[in-house]
């Protein structure tokens, strides 16, 4: 076959194979057999192979994933990808319409699309000239991480949108939700368990861990779908003047897009829209979460305009909490990092909202009390945010005379030693430091991804680790070696290089990490970041005094004395050394503590800012030495408002607190114009 025929036969085996792709992953209606598909898989990999040059990017045979990749470099959406306010009762929906129609100045009803809000990670594909040539999450709205290497291995994803439709623009972004199917979920767990390997919550978590797999090999192994709803940036060539035109105009071009879409025009109709698809919840092919309604003309969108967050035109009504009655087969008892003796109830499995609950936490003796549940009690369960399992009570009418209550242990279940009940504490705590439970707790928080973010140290590496006697305290993680590492089982040369690298990694993320990672009682993730803030290093901290500490925004009497004690302790100050000499960073460079021009200063936010999120305005003013909080104290010395500032500004005002508008806060912090 000579250099044109090739070429144009390769034009032809790549426009069929992808229209085979939309049949069968979109649509589910496939045309040809796997073996016929196979052929025509096998005939363009030849051509290609012989033709080396021809190869392009939008080519079928590159979907399959290739090397690891070393981590994800950050994309910024040139138009943010917001989030969507939330309704939750019928008042909610109609208040939202009176909102859209009073900023519109109507009096007549406005057109609303009803779309289902799907439950995965929300991701932005951009084209040019038709052909994929970035693939980006959403992040925080205004940045996100590139996942191109990935999603180019999603077959429900066209490479060259001309191969399906056609009105391609210059340039188009097209962004949607990243779902893994539930029957794809069962089996991927079930896979997952035969092999040992730790299984997925619920399918918005298989989806997000594998979208952002370092190994694009592995995403290409599991299924994905992509599932439309919006453009983001758009070239002028493509005007389109509803939003059902726009989810008309993504699906011509290949995507699947939300089932359920109507058209409703009052209060009532959409109240309606949500009963509707609620009912049909469960039948759905994918984990849902509410129902969104967007205004459909899209000139009145652009007039309604949005917030820093979210769009005006937009809501999102979410669906109630689920709830299922299962078996409570028993009450056993969890030790947490800190000892804490944690009641976890042990249930019949069920399913609720798309995940299977077989256990749920009880949080401590006086809970379980409260609650009136017995040891095989039938009970209410449900998921508090749709994410947390929880118990609402027991069937009483359902009880038979077999049930029994539950008694705390006196005895710690893992390690032996005794279980005390504090005095004016509702916990009760294992007394023993190096109870294997404990330990196994701390090193899971400090590898977490809220504090030292250490990957590849999971539960399954740290279990070993701790039955092998490697590691008894956070420090031995930094003097692993490989040979240590490979004992492990599952543990092959590559993979322990790896983690090694990672630790080594760790060593930097600096003292506000460390300060939350080591677990000091009472100092979370905003606390730890404040102290860092105020004392720069670990020596600071460590021989800093209570009334000092009181000096930290946010830090009280209780907190302030958590901290000292925990200095206090010799095997603390021993951990901290040896994480000193291992290299672990335990200082904050960026700390401008007394030495910042704003230092002394506590701010308050309110309302929205139009030149930046109120998070990004926040981070700004503590690298200039300010605090920040979120209520209106005596403390508190200057408070900014945007647009639509609430009830805070009275507050401020009855105080003599500082007030400053978006524009006096600019020049204040060097960014007015």
């Amino acid at each position: 076959m000579d250099r044109d025929t090739a070429r144009e036969r390769i034009r032809e085996l790549k426009a069929q194979i992808e229209r085979h792709n939309y049949e069968y992953y979109v649509l589910d209606s496939p045309r040809i057999p796997d073996a016929a598909f196979d052929a025509l898989m096998r005939e363009l990999k030849g051509l290609e192979d012989q033709f080396a040059d021809l190869v392009t990017s939008d080519s079928p045979t590159q979907r399959v994933g290739g090397t690891p990749v070393g981590g994800f470099t950050t994309v910024q959406h040139r138009l943010p990808m917001l989030s969507l306010s939330n309704m939750f009762s019928e008042e909610d929906v109609t208040l939202f319409d009176a909102r859209v129609r009073r900023a519109l100045a109507r009096d007549e009803p406005v057109e609303y699309l009803t779309e289902v809000k799907m439950d995965g990670l929300a991701i932005s594909l951009r084209y040019e000239k038709g052909l994929m040539v970035e693939a980006s999450t959403r992040g925080d709205g205004t940045t996100g991480e590139d996942v191109t290497t990935n999603v180019r291995t999603v077959r429900s994803i066209p490479m060259n949108l001309a191969s399906v439709g056609n009105r391609i623009p210059q340039l188009v972004e097209i962004r949607g939700e990243m779902v893994m199917f539930r029957r794809d979920f069962e089996l991927l767990n079930a896979s997952r368990a035969v092999s040992g390997d730790p299984l997925f919550a619920n399918p918005r978590n298989a989806a997000a861990g594998t979208l952002r797999q370092l190994d694009p090999r592995v995403t290409a192994s599991r299924p994905l779908h992509i599932v439309a709803y919006a453009l983001g940036e758009t070239s002028e060539d493509l005007i389109l003047p509803t939003q059902k035109s726009v989810l008309e105009w993504i699906a011509g071009v290949g995507f699947r897009v939300s089932p359920f879409v109507r058209l409703v025009r009052t209060p009532a109709a959409m109240w309606e829209a949500t009963r509707e698809i609620l009912a049909a919840r469960s039948s759905l092919p994918f984990a849902a979460d509410g129902i969104v309604f967007k205004v459909n003309d899209m000139a009145l969108q652009r007039v309604l305009g949005q917030t820093a967050k979210e769009p005006r035109w937009a809501s999102a009504w979410k669906f109630p909490p689920e709830e299922k009655e299962t078996r409570l087969e028993d009450i056993i008892v969890s030790i947490g990092r800190t000892g804490v003796a944690t009641p976890v109830a042990v249930l019949t499995p069920v399913e609720i909202d798309g995940s299977v609950v077989a256990r749920a936490t009880l949080h401590n003796e006086d809970e379980v009390k409260r609650l009136g549940i017995l040891i095989g009690d039938t009970v209410t369960v449900r998921k508090a945010g749709s994410v947390i399992p929880e118990i609402l009570g027991p069937v009483p009418s359902a009880r038979t005379g077999i049930e029994r209550p539950f008694i705390m242990p006196a005895a710690c279940p893992v390690c032996g030693s005794q279980l005390v009940r504090i005095e004016d504490e509702a916990a009760t705590r294992c007394v023993n430091a190096s109870c294997p439970a404990q330990v196994r707790q701390r090193l899971l928080h400090w590898c977490s991804k809220d504090a030292m973010d250490i990957q590849g140290l999971g539960e399954a590496v740290v279990d070993q680790l701790v039955a092998a006697g490697e590691a008894h305290d956070v420090a031995d993680l930094y003097q692993l070696t490989e040979e240590q590492l490979l004992r492990l089982e599952r543990m092959g040369p590559l993979v322990a290089r790896k983690l090694l690298l990672h630790l080594e990694e760790s060593k930097s993320r600096g003292l506000a990490r460390v300060l939350y990672a080591v677990g000091v009682p009472q100092v979370g993730q905003v606390a730890a970041r404040d102290l860092a803030h105020a004392f720069g290093s670990m020596q600071s901290m460590a021989s800093a005094t209570s009334e000092s500490l009181t000096h930290v925004y946010g830090i009280g009497d209780r907190t302030a004395e958590n901290i000292t004690a925990f200095f206090r302790e010799e095997h603390n100050r021993r951990l901290i050394e040896r994480l000193q000499t291992a290299g672990v960073s335990m200082e904050n460079p960026a700390a401008t503590g007394a030495h910042g021009p704003l230092a002394g200063r506590v701010f308050v936010f309110t309302g929205e800012l139009s030149a930046m999120p109120r998070s990004k305005a926040q981070e700004l003013v503590r690298t200039l030495g300010a605090e920040t909080s979120e209520t209106i104290s005596r403390k508190v010395t200057t408070l900014v408002t945007g647009s639509a500032a609430g009830s805070k500004m009275t507050k401020a005002r009855q105080l003599g607190i500082e007030i400053l508008d978006e524009q006096q806060f600019l020049s204040l912090v060097g960014q007015g114009t």
